[in-house]
């Protein structure tokens, strides 16, 4: 006899459970450059996921079950896109935000918006100094009190003004830089990525014109003070070089797009559709990056165009209902001329 209270999985738990093993060594490289301090607020992040799933429940008329880790997924998200000396309060408001935005449209599979990426927009909007100010690696912080640190802005702002930081490739490769805690080692995100797109997790039908646009615009556009106001594409390429070793390495582009942009939920489910709200997801990251003075325009970008997704797919449908209806209008005119 089948078990009453058996809880079937979700067809999502895979992809949350595997982006969940790409926190481990995300969280220690943190570990390495900060000390202890970023694994207690992960640790924060997730208690506070959970008992915001426990708490919320009700709504679904049933004590909790957990189908999938989704929750715990967006918290950790948002905890490693944050800086290593964020105050733990914030980290809570900023995973209660996002739980509140999955369940509001009713929870599990439901909700249009990334609800990692509206906890830190609310988060880094509500407090900036805290969210988008980061320490330099190799401090070990101490687990509570002031943090009696420099902090320095993203290197999204100097990119903004039309300069190019100073760090080298091999800081940014390694992680060795002012950022998020979990969105400067570009050769582990990159490993992660690999690991997630072997198991399936990420399409690029999202992720390639996602990345051609994001990467290409500031190619095309570039905003940098020791250029004309317009140049050639073939023109100053050793600046724009360094101009996209920034854009690439540097912020949340690389993590955003290998561990946000592919959620399953919010992301349109027909190939056609998946092009489109790629190709809008680059433009409107770049636009962020140029005008937003806040260090992570992937996340802005993602509430603004995740309110098309739907509207992309009912397009599409009608699209190749149309096509079908006029191939069958042409089949039978062809069958009527040959009888």
């Amino acid at each position: 006899m089948p078990n009453p209270k058996r809880i079937d999985r979700s067809e999502n738990y895979e992809y949350y459970k595997d982006l969940l093993l790409c926190v481990i060594p995300l969280a220690g490289m943190a570990w390495y450059y900060y000390g202890p301090r970023p694994l207690l607020l992960l640790a924060v992040g997730l208690l506070t996921a959970y008992l915001c799933d426990c708490a919320l429940a009700p709504l679904h008329g049933a004590g909790y079950h957990s189908h999938e880790p989704s929750s715990e997924c967006f918290a950790a998200l948002i905890v490693l896109m944050m800086p290593a000396t964020v105050p733990y309060a914030v980290v809570a408001a900023a995973v209660v935000v996002a739980v509140l935005a999955k369940e509001a449209f009713g929870g599990e599979g439901h909700y249009p918006f990334h609800p990692a990426a509206v906890g830190m927009v609310v988060a880094g909007i509500s407090w900036p100094d805290s969210v988008y100010r980061y320490p330099t690696p190799g401090n070990v912080l101490p687990l509570f009190g002031e943090q009696d640190l420099v902090l320095s802005p993203g290197m999204n702002s100097i990119l903004r003004a039309g300069g190019l930081p100073s760090d080298s490739t091999m800081n940014l490769l390694t992680g060795n830089a002012a950022g998020g805690l979990g969105t400067s080692a570009a050769l582990v995100i990159m490993a992660c990525g690999l690991f997630l797109l072997v198991r399936g997790h990420i399409k690029p039908a999202v992720l390639i014109p996602f990345f051609v646009l994001s990467i290409g615009l500031p190619w095309l556009l570039p905003q940098l003070n020791e250029l004309p106001a317009f140049s050639w594409p073939w023109e100053f390429v050793r600046q724009r070089i360094y101009l996209e070793k920034y854009v690439i390495l540097s912020g949340t582009l690389l993590f955003g797009g290998l561990f946000l942009v592919c959620e399953p939920v919010t992301m349109p489910n027909r190939t056609s559709s998946r092009l489109v709200y790629g190709v809008a997801l680059g433009v409107a990251t770049y636009a962020f990056r140029l005008v937003s003075p806040y260090e992570s325009p992937v996340c802005f970008a993602l509430l603004i165009v995740g309110a098309i997704p739907e509207w992309l797919d009912l397009i599409s449908h009608r699209t190749e209902r149309i096509r079908f209806m006029r191939k069958e209008e042409r089949r039978l005119a062809q069958s009527a001329k040959q009888e």
